[in-house]
């Protein structure tokens, strides 16, 4: 988990992430953010770090007290309504003493100090005036996601496998440092827990969901209820136009994560590599199981497309069906997370298959290069789909992979500085208005980067602010 905070950090202040300082203690505006992520899409909070990217860390005498007044404050609806449950965590990253939590999109618009609040870019916008843009966040929330949709008539003992439930009781259990509170609890309390089985307020209807029948699911039941709950795993080495080998999964998520890593580690080499603290890791088992979680979790699970992965001898290729944000190709710079089966997504991070949202983007891009030398490419359309590659240049040695993967983050980070500077070369007039909307990041950011190249002397203003352009000094 430090190596996935570190990237957060390093990837700065952006719609999912907020980094305060709190070196004298809680920051007060800290719930703001903590408001902006529960009503929008979810983020990250964490404290020790500033908006610069400098890990700063946090006085190990405060420790304690900041987490008490958080957890405090959460319950307090005088700060936040309606309350929430969360608690901060406490990891070391370069020896420095983080805390840090993940906030989930709620189901409801919560008020901080009745404020509202909502996540734009990397800044939190009290709306609370805005009622026409309250009721549209109200009406998105009320819609129900296919994963929650209920089954009444889906029977517990006799369609769900028993056998799945403990599997999952227990890697829960194995996931937490105390007892898990899924093991003192009978099936159906777990599905209640886990929110795989649900009561509608409005019609009365209760049941197992749709997440809970493919989560646990007896295979006819599934092929009775969602047909589409399908991935087709082909070799193509030998034989391009059909396969050299082939597994047609039809069957619960939890047995297909299974079959699918099991497919692919028989297709692949399994190359070791250096990470930047010298460990010896597997890039390949790392990418696999992202991968393999993206297409279970984030798939949309009623579209009547197959989800397919496929290995050449040269790439992996994955792929299923999508409701796209982008329309394009996805970087980095331009990658928002986002949940299309939340509950599938916090089940699988429940179990320990899966870390927080938006990490395996990270994950899957650097032990790319850790194990080809070469970019994955995400392609945000119709399918969604990831490639792969899988043949690596001989002439790298492990120090240049390391380099490689360390690069695309760190050149991630700065690349907006960069752009601004050719944007400017190439329209000298462009409005900064015009900068953020081409490069899809807030105008604060590009009114910073401004003020630092003019401040390095890579930029200077001639003529008026409003008639006047940018003269370009220097090339970077």
């Amino acid at each position: 988990m430090e190596e996935n905070i570190k990237n957060i950090i390093l990837l700065g202040e952006n719609v999912n992430t907020e980094l305060k300082e709190a070196t004298n203690g809680l920051p007060k505006s800290v719930f703001e953010s903590v408001c902006s992520f529960l009503n929008t899409t979810g983020g990250y909070v964490i404290l020790g770090a500033n908006d610069k990217k400098e890990i700063i860390g946090i006085k190990e005498e405060l420790i304690e007290k900041i987490k008490k007044d958080y957890t405090t404050q959460c319950n307090n609806k005088e700060v936040i309504t309606p309350t929430i449950l969360s608690e901060l965590h406490e990891i070391k990253i370069d020896g420095k003493i983080i805390l840090y939590t993940h906030i989930e999109e709620s189901t409801e618009i919560h008020k901080c100090k009745g404020k509202v609040f909502v996540r734009n870019y990397e800044g939190d916008f009290d709306i609370s005036n805005n009622i026409p843009l309250i009721a549209s966040i109200h009406n998105k929330k009320r819609k129900i996601f296919d994963e929650d949709t209920i089954y009444p008539y889906v029977s517990v003992e006799d369609d769900l496998r028993s056998d799945l439930i403990e599997k999952a009781r227990k890697l829960a259990n194995s996931n937490v440092k105390k007892r898990h509170i899924w093991m003192d609890m009978t099936d159906l309390e777990l599905l209640k827990s886990a929110g795989l089985y649900k009561v509608d307020k409005e019609t009365g209807k209760r049941g197992v969901t749709l997440a809970g029948v493919m989560l646990f699911g007896k295979d006819d039941v599934i092929s009775n209820i969602n047909p589409y709950c399908r991935t087709d795993a082909l070799y193509r080495v030998d034989d391009l136009d059909r396969y050299d080998d082939r597994d047609f999964v039809e069957t619960n998520l939890i047995d297909m994560y299974d079959r699918l890593i099991d497919f692919i580690a028989k297709y692949t080499m399994d190359r070791f590599a250096l990470d930047e603290n010298a460990r010896r890791v597997s890039p390949r088992n790392v990418m696999v199981r992202e991968i393999v979680l993206n297409t279970l979790m984030h798939r949309d699970i009623t579209d009547g497309h197959t989800s397919r992965v496929i290995i050449y001898k040269d790439k992996l290729i994955c792929e299923n069906p999508n409701s796209f944000r982008t329309n394009g190709l996805l970087t980095l710079k331009n990658y928002t997370p986002f949940a299309k089966n939340p509950t599938i997504a916090k089940f699988f991070r429940e179990i320990g298959y899966a870390d927080e949202l938006g990490s395996g983007f990270i994950k899957i891009t650097k032990n790319s290069y850790l194990y080809s030398g070469k970019p994955p490419i995400f392609e945000d359309k119709e399918m969604f789909r990831v490639t792969i590659p899988l043949l690596r240049d001989e002439k790298l040695d492990e120090k240049d992979l390391i380099n490689l993967a360390n690069d695309t983050l760190n050149d991630t980070l700065n690349d907006t500085l960069n752009d601004t500077l050719n944007l400017l070369k190439i329209n000298p007039n462009i409005r900064q208005k015009d900068i953020a909307m081409k490069l899809k990041v807030s105008e604060v950011t590009i009114k910073r980067n401004i003020k630092e190249l003019k401040g390095k002397g890579y930029i200077e203003r001639e003529g008026s602010k409003k008639t006047g352009h940018w003269k370009i000094l220097k090339n970077d």
